[in-house]
């Protein structure tokens, strides 16, 4: 059988140690050769960690951000086909009868007729106002400045909290 050849202490090393003492010029340094030369710390990885999700919340805001992108973009396509097919409609549309003619109508159609000077109209108008949002109108927001913005913010979110 062969043997391995013994394992030799480095020079200046004690035995039973892995303290190793060099000289250098006129000075002797002890070096450990059990500490390791590169140790992370908590702080260390505490900061990596907080890159990671920095970096990772970024992703995530950026894709957030292009998802709405896409969005508006979809909107405002839909938008702008809606609006084309409403000025194909009123270009179509006739157009809107005078009074002239829905006197003429009403006496020729449906045989009514001018009433008397002597006879009384009772009409009906009922409380409650009737009229409608036209959700069709060119009716934009008002611009707003960002400090308006976070005004309406602050005031919102303090009326939420105080019940006011």
């Amino acid at each position: 059988m062969i043997k391995a050849p013994p394992k030799r202490r480095p020079k200046g090393t004690s035995p039973g140690s892995n303290i190793v003492y060099l000289r250098k010029d006129d000075q002797v340094h002890k070096i450990d050769l059990n500490k390791r030369r590169f140790s992370i710390s908590t702080a260390m990885i505490f900061t990596l960690v907080l890159v990671f999700i920095g970096a990772l919340s970024s992703v995530i805001v950026a894709a957030h951000m292009t998802d709405m992108r896409r969005e508006v973009v979809l909107a405002r396509n839909a938008r702008d086909t809606a609006l084309d097919a409403n000025r194909i409609l009123a270009a179509q549309m006739p157009a809107p009868f005078t009074l002239d003619e829905i006197e003429e109508i009403a006496q020729e159609r449906l045989g009514m007729r001018r009433p008397d000077h002597t006879q009384i109209f009772y009409i009906n108008v009922p409380p409650v106002s009737h009229v409608m949002f036209n959700p069709n109108a060119d009716i934009l927001p008002q611009d707003t400045t960002f400090w308006e913005e976070m005004r309406n913010f602050a005031t919102d979110i303090l009326n939420r909290i105080f019940g006011g």
